[in-house]
């Protein structure tokens, strides 16, 4: 960075460079140090002679009316999902007639095109024009006690193969109300659901835990889904909506099996094998809210027994179980006793706690803490991208529809749009996460907690609109409704893979890989089993696998729930920005009271010149008396206040600014602060200063007189500072580098580190006393601006700022790969 201060003021400044401290008294200088300043002011002397006459401490042009240099930008793209729906529909026209529909019959499209086929109407809550997943009020299928299983023989043995029985015929039928039921939770991990075994195992305990409930008929998830027959739009709906049967039943119980062979035979006391079951239970992300809202204080649990078989009988009929082990275990016990480590101990008690009613958590902190806790969760096998969000769904109010296309961010950040959170998304957006930290945690590098924050922005929209997306979005759900639960005609749940619509199938293969989405276009061709809600597997018992056709779901590679991609983005409203130069300093305005020492200097150093030029024109006068004798004199007064002139030029340009022209410069690496100084205004004055307060994660204070007092400090006196610029300087692309901002409306320096250099500053919330402004770079082949970091900026910045248009922000940049330059070795980073 080169300076651009005053040249009589940097030659002054030069005077004076061997002294720590300008302002030094000359009493308290040594003799040497005096000796040396003497000797280069008599340097300095000639080149002064013609740079006083020209002083003027008056510089740079008013910019902007005093403010910040404003954002020249305008994004006008349309979001995926908007906040206000309206922002999502469009005026259909009618082809044939030229007609253009009206609101009133915009809005009923709207109505039906996002309407759920009912089979009831008390069955649905009502609708809105928004696309929504509605709860229902009572379940689909049950399974009653009375209702005879068919029989099926597999390898020489006979199985039980129950059945569900639709609950709207059944009311029809019997002309009663649905009956109060029993939900059986249970993990698939310890079932084999591949065989007929382990399914009449299943069943057989919960017949056992219905009996012992004294109810008539109970929930399963093995074989109370909604058939396909049934309903095409509802069978995948039910999977998400699985918590609005959880909360209508009476009660719950956990059925438990051994899942490894000769768990108990080989020692394992039943209280241990029984904790070890329930933590793999309620670390499955489909089995953990049945955790949270069932009913009562205490969850039940059924572990099957069996009794040892004699040497030499031949099993005709399956064995049932000759007794149950059955306990109850207090939820407010079940963090400490069943999970695993003390951070998720912690959290899942506050979740628990809540849902009992003994410690209300707010709307921000149950959607954290809930994201927190299903995050920490295992889904075995991952169905969707967003399957974490759309599991946490089911303990909020409003559901949005399920978007097979969506990540797990845009499927979170489509949560809280339609959820009251107190702003939960703005405020994580303000939040300055470490290195390799996940989306959904919301640690920050400033120690401050979501509550601590207040945005002053909104979240207008999430993701970007195309049309082709959203037409493979349409295919991507329809094949993924047409890969869900199935029933055959034995009445066992399992699953197939139906074809994709020919129509469907040419349509992908006409889209290019670049309008997909990265992780469709990744993988094609093979197929993997499919599996059901709460199982990581689940396919016929009794048949051989069976060849399926291709389909779409299955043959993707997904990002998992802690990936970002290119199409995490959020539209922003509200945002006060400012542009960061940083293609070198420039000339800064400023407003400056003249006091009369300063006037008096001014005065002096300019007409010096005339004392020289009347001093010679004296002493070259002949016949004047005394002509010579003021000559003399005259020269004797230039040469002293040229001699002073370093002096008098600091004591011209010095003095308080007051109202000074916003800038915002940046520049990659670490500068003193007496340094930049000296190159914005050629001395150093002591205006610019290290922020008092932390500005950044790498800002540097001690405390004075008594503790009483904070004073910033040179952030690399921490050694661990000094550690990160050294290593900044051998970064590659894509590594952390190390950056400085200087604000010369705050007069302050600030310290920061970034993989790139942030062109852009966003103000969209404030925190402790101070403003969270979100440092961006910018993409112009997407108009997208990538969160860089988080710098925390004086209040008063505000006044001085313009707000900006809406705002298309990227989470996080995807990074590219490079090489270097004549090396054989490839290097990956960004381009």
């Amino acid at each position: 960075m080169d300076g651009i201060g005053p040249r009589a003021l940097r030659l002054a400044n030069w005077t004076m460079r061997h002294l720590e401290d300008f302002h030094k008294p000359l009493r308290e200088q040594t003799k040497s140090e005096i000796a040396r300043t003497i000797g280069n002011s008599l340097l300095v002397s000639i080149p002064m002679i013609f740079l006083c006459p020209f002083i003027n401490p008056t510089r740079g042009d008013v910019r902007n009316g005093w403010r910040y240099d404003p954002v020249p930008y305008r994004y006008y793209g349309r979001a995926k999902t908007s906040r206000n729906p309206k922002d999502d529909t469009v005026r259909p026209i009618d082809s044939m007639h030229g007609h253009v529909a009206t609101d009133m019959e915009l809005l009923d499209s709207t109505r039906s095109q996002f309407a759920i086929p009912a089979t009831s109407a008390a069955e649905k809550t009502p609708r809105s024009a928004r696309e929504r997943t509605e709860r229902i009020l009572l379940p689909q299928r049950l399974c009653w006690m009375d209702t005879e299983p068919l029989l099926k023989k597999v390898d020489g043995i006979q199985f039980k193969n129950y059945q569900s029985t639709n609950v709207e015929e059944w009311m029809r039928r019997e002309r009663k109300h649905c009956p109060e039921y029993l939900f059986v939770a249970y993990r698939s991990a310890h079932f084999n659901l591949r065989t007929a075994e382990d399914k009449q195992l299943l069943h057989e305990i919960a017949r056992h835990a219905t009996t012992q409930a004294g109810l008539t008929c109970y929930w399963i998830s093995e074989n109370c889904l909604t058939t396909a027959t049934e309903s095409r739009n509802q069978k995948a709906l039910d999977v998400w909506r699985m918590s609005d049967v959880v909360r209508g039943a009476k009660a719950l119980v956990v059925a438990l099996a051994n899942d490894e062979e000769g768990g108990s035979e080989s020692g394992e006391e039943d209280d241990e094998l029984v904790y070890r079951l329930l933590t793999s239970w309620a670390q499955s992300i489909w089995t953990f809210p049945e955790l949270l809202i069932s009913k009562g204080k205490s969850l039940t649990w059924y572990l099957p027994r069996f009794e040892e078989e004699e040497e030499g009988s031949e099993v005709e009929v399956y064995e049932v179980p000759s007794s149950y082990a059955c306990g109850n275990i207090a939820k407010n016990q079940f963090a400490a006793r069943c999970l695993e480590t003390s951070r998720d101990r912690y959290q899942v008690r506050r979740l628990i706690d809540h849902y009992l009613g003994s410690l209300k958590l707010s709307d921000l902190e149950l959607t954290s803490v809930a994201l927190e806790c299903f995050s920490a969760r295992r889904a075995g096998r991952q169905h969707l991208p967003g399957d974490y969000s759309y599991a946490l769904m089911g303990l909020l109010g409003q559901r949005p529809q399920v978007h097979p296309s969506d990540s797990a961010f845009l499927a979170f950040a489509r949560l809280s749009l339609e959820n009251y959170n107190n702003r939960l998304f703005e405020r994580m957006l303000c939040l300055l996460p470490g290195e390799g930290q996940m989306w959904h945690d919301t640690a920050d590098q400033y120690g401050a907690r979501l509550f601590d924050i207040e945005p002053s922005i909104q979240v207008a929209g999430i993701g970007v609109y195309s049309a082709e997306a959203a037409e493979e979005d349409d295919m991507l759900r329809c094949d993924y409704e047409n890969e869900f639960f199935y029933r055959a005609g034995d009445s066992t749940v399992h699953l197939v893979r139906a074809p994709t619509p020919p129509q469907a199938q040419k349509n992908l293969a006409t889209l290019s890989p670049r309008v997909r989405p990265p992780w469709v276009a990744a993988r094609h061709a093979t197929a993997a089993p499919a599996v059901s809600r709460g199982s990581e597997s689940s396919s016929d018992s009794t048949t051989e696998k069976k060849k399926q056709p291709p389909g779409i779901l299955h043959d993707l590679a997904p990002p998992t729930h802690d990936d970002l991609t290119s199409s995490d983005v959020v539209i922003l409203d509200g945002c006060h920005a400012a542009m960061v130069h940083w293609g070198g300093f420039q000339s800064i305005s400023f407003v400056q009271y003249d006091s009369f020492r300063r006037k008096v200097a001014q005065f002096v150093v300019r007409l010096n010149i005339v004392a020289l030029i009347a001093g010679l024109a004296m002493c070259a006068a002949k016949g004047i008396a005394g002509a010579t004798a003021f000559g003399v004199l005259f020269i004797l007064y230039f040469c002293g206040v040229l001699f002073a002139s370093p002096y008098l030029v600091r004591a011209i340009y010095g003095g308080k600014f007051w109202p000074t022209q916003p800038w915002l410069f940046g520049f990659e690496g670490y500068m003193p602060v007496d340094e930049i100084e000296t190159k914005i205004w050629g001395a150093r004055m002591g205006r610019l200063s290290w922020n008092f307060y932390a500005s950044s994660p790498l800002a540097h204070h001690r405390l004075e007189e008594d503790c009483e007092y904070l004073v910033p400090e040179d952030p690399c006196l921490d050694a661990r500072t000094r550690r990160l610029v050294e290593k900044a300087k051998d970064a590659m692309p894509g590594d952390m580098r190390v950056f400085t901002l200087v604000d010369t409306y705050s007069m302050t320096v600030t310290l920061f580190q970034a993989r790139r250099p942030p062109e852009v500053l966003l103000v969209c919330g404030s925190e402790g006393g101070m403003q969270r402004a979100i440092g961006c770079s910018f993409e112009w082949t997407s108009q997208t601006f990538f969160k860089e970091t988080v710098l925390r900026l004086e209040t008063r910045v505000l006044e001085r700022m313009d707000r900006i248009r809406r705002v298309r922000l990227g989470i996080r940049r995807i990074e590219k790969p490079t090489v270097r330059v004549g090396s054989d070795a490839a290097h990956f980073g960004t381009v």
